[in-house]
């Protein structure tokens, strides 16, 4: 469930709360790019708190630092995602990057509680 919960989280930040203007301007423009890491990592860690997860300041880092570095290759589009359709593999390999994300986010929290 709490990985449900997550996933949720995700994609609220990641759709709705992100917006057009965001999503076309975070490959073009730093702030729009930090803005929504920012919506999208305090949307998480709402979800976590609720759960209750305990986070610190290296947990917002990484998960602020990877969705951004992962966005800002696709938006961009850099290296291998030049090649991709945006709307088609782009978006698999960036949305699967988000997941795997939080299920590596789930597993160091659980280490933390054992």
């Amino acid at each position: 469930m709490d990985f449900l919960i997550l996933v949720f989280a995700h994609l609220l930040a990641d759709y709705p709360l992100q917006g057009e203007f965001l999503a076309k301007m975070k490959g073009k423009n730093f702030i729009a790019l930090c803005s929504h890491a920012g919506i999208w990592t305090g949307t998480v860690l709402i979800a976590a708190h609720l759960i209750g997860y305990s986070v610190d300041l290296l947990d917002v880092l990484i998960l602020f630092t990877v969705h951004a570095l992962a966005d800002y290759l696709k938006a961009k589009p850099i290296g291998f995602y030049k090649k991709l359709d945006p709307l088609g593999m782009g978006l698999f390999i960036d949305q699967s990057i988000h997941i795997l994300q939080i299920i590596i986010f789930m597993l160091f929290m659980s280490e933390k509680i054992s």
